[in-house]
């Protein structure tokens, strides 16, 4: 009796050794101390490039003046007594530009633009300049946005697939892990990967959330297309090894019985 209470006990040691250590493996910035004040970095503005899908407004004391410079959308248009333009289209008429593999944009009056490269308050700086220069309209007010901001995600996390960012141009990855229904166990949290492409070329990147080092990554904040890819820990490889092992066993002893039966049978 007094061996079998042995055995419960390391048992149980045991097991609340393993779910210590489960528990460990998922702290996120275990090394921020409470009451530390850590000093944060500024985003940089998304910079634009080839096959972006762009919105750009014109907009100025005369509205029917800014009209030319706008893209139509399917919609009825109205001008209100205090010179706002509004419109009845829906909510996916939302006319774009798409940047060509050339780096330019066809824009009203305007014709082709430069826009790969600048931020989106540079190509309205840009285009506002180009407006007043030609003395089409002497106080333009020009906005630009980037609409196709999507991510991927691959690997351990609780979704995968492409994700699209809506109504903002700034997210974290910590957003982005979130986003995506949170890691998992078998995620390896000091080792995640994310794969930018700048400049027509592709780099990846490791970062590891559980310091505050992350904080000052290039890729805390993501950029539009990042490919972030969350790598098995040692303890999922285990596991797969294990039922490859158990995969292997089985037929093998599958492939004995039936030589053994053939063998039975032919004699």
């Amino acid at each position: 009796m007094k061996k079998n209470i042995q055995l419960f006990a390391i048992l149980l040691a045991v097991l609340s050794t393993v779910s210590c250590r489960t528990r460990t493996q998922m702290i996120y910035l275990e090394d921020m101390q409470e009451g530390v004040q850590y000093p944060t970095t500024p985003a940089k503005d998304l910079v634009i490039q080839s096959d972006d899908k762009l919105t750009i407004k014109v907009s100025c004391k005369n509205p029917e003046l800014a009209l030319a410079f706008n893209m139509p959308t399917p919609g009825n248009y109205s001008v209100s007594e205090e010179g706002n333009i509004s419109s009845s289209s829906g909510p996916n008429a939302t006319a774009h530009y798409t940047v060509s593999n050339d780096g330019t944009i066809e824009f009203p009056v305007l014709g082709k633009l430069q826009a790969r490269g600048l931020t989106c308050r540079e190509l309205s700086e840009s285009i506002k300049k180009e407006l007043q220069t030609r003395n089409l309209i002497t106080d333009p007010f020009v906005t630009s946005e980037i609409l196709n901001f999507t991510y991927s995600v691959l690997g351990e996390s609780g979704k995968v697939g492409t994700m699209e960012v809506k109504g903002k141009e700034r997210i974290t990855i910590l957003d982005a892990i979130a986003q995506a229904g949170d890691l998992k166990e078998s995620s390896k949290l000091e080792n995640i990967a994310v794969i930018r492409e700048e400049n027509g070329k592709r780099q990846i990147y490791h970062c590891n959330i559980r310091s505050k080092d992350i904080f000052e990554s290039p890729v805390f904040y993501l950029k539009q297309n990042d490919i972030i890819y969350i790598e098995p820990n040692e303890h999922k490889a285990r596991e797969e090894q294990r039922r490859d092992m158990q995969w292997i066993f089985t037929g093998a002893s599958l492939i004995t019985t039936i030589v053994s039966i053939i063998t039975l049978v032919t004699k």
